[in-house]
């Protein structure tokens, strides 16, 4: 009897781990695989001072697309947008700003590069906004992690 308890017991774990590892993957496939795609609150560093702004950008295999807004640019499109070998490259145009030639990579959890418009080049850096989980996620997180049988 106690071996059937515990072989029992072993076949659950091995299921609920397994249904953790199948609930998370593609999520992770996800993040690793497009780490550019998203919405991201942009420093541009210009002699001495940080200028706000925001990218809503998307990856889709080796082209890159999206928008840009600042109070000193106002609303601008990506043109021209690549990656390649964890980099990217595009240039953002504007109705009432010179274009800005933008270069630059994933550095953990932020963008990093540097942009040239008007002459000069300077450095630029991006976190990526925060953005809410589905509701679902987090339940079914919740009910994979639990221990079986209602015990905790």
């Amino acid at each position: 009897m106690r071996l059937k308890i515990a072989v029992s017991l072993v076949v659950c774990l091995l299921t609920v781990g397994m249904f953790s590892t199948v609930a998370t993957a593609p999520l992770r496939e996800k993040t690793d695989a497009d780490p550019i795609s998203g919405e991201w609150d942009v420093s541009f560093y210009v002699h001495g001072n940080t200028y706000p702004a925001t990218f809503k950008l998307k990856l889709d295999g080796n082209k890159v697309t999206g928008t840009a807004y600042s109070e000193h640019t106002g609303a601008g499109t990506l043109r021209d947008g690549s990656w390649a070998e964890n980099k990217f490259s595009f240039t953002l145009d504007f109705a009432k700003h010179e274009s800005i030639a933008i270069t630059g990579h994933p550095e953990g959890d932020k963008l990093v590069g540097e942009f040239t418009t008007e002459g000069f080049t300077a450095k630029w850096d991006a976190k990526k906004k925060a953005t809410a989980k589905p509701a679902g996620v987090t339940a079914a997180r919740s009910a994979i992690s639990s221990p079986p049988f209602g015990r905790g």
